[in-house]
């Protein structure tokens, strides 16, 4: 059992390396990765006008999303790994939405007549770099912590 640092900064110990719990960090991060991608691709195009300006409220929320999940599976887990699942497996479940079909695109068609929607475009960015960032900025925290002691 190799000692996690806690989100908290207490001295307990937690089971990040064992089988048992890179199955349960896998587990967590699959059921994660499913409710996202659902979430984010639905909402993606929702805009609210407010003081006369579109905003993106969907695609902020889907970000905003990402952002709060990742948080969770690092600070439950104490583990990069679930964030490395959650960003392989986005790509990988939002695949069937993004071909093309007899209409078209499925929930992110590339054109709409003329008109490039880059909305899914950025989604998917967000989607899947998120979980990598979010990795890298704990990896560069945590060398930053190691160096400063």
């Amino acid at each position: 059992m190799t000692p996690a640092p806690s989100p908290s900064g207490s001295a307990r110990g937690v089971d990040t390396d064992s089988l048992a719990a890179r199955f349960a960090q896998a587990a967590m991060a699959i059921v994660l990765a499913i409710i996202s991608v659902l979430l984010m691709l639905t909402t993606h195009r929702m805009e609210v006008a407010l003081l006369g300006v579109d905003v993106p409220a969907g695609m902020l929320f889907g970000a905003a999303f990402q952002v709060v999940t990742c948080v969770f599976l690092w600070s439950a887990t104490g583990s990069r790994f679930p964030l490395l699942v959650l960003g392989c497996l986005w790509g990988m479940l939002a695949t069937p939405f993004l071909g093309e079909s007899v209409g078209g695109g499925v929930l992110l068609p590339a054109m709409i007549g003329d008109v490039p929607q880059l909305s899914g475009w950025v989604i998917q960015g967000l989607g899947l770099a998120i979980p990598f960032l979010a990795a890298a900025v704990i990896t560069v925290a945590g060398t930053f912590a190691r160096r400063a002691r």
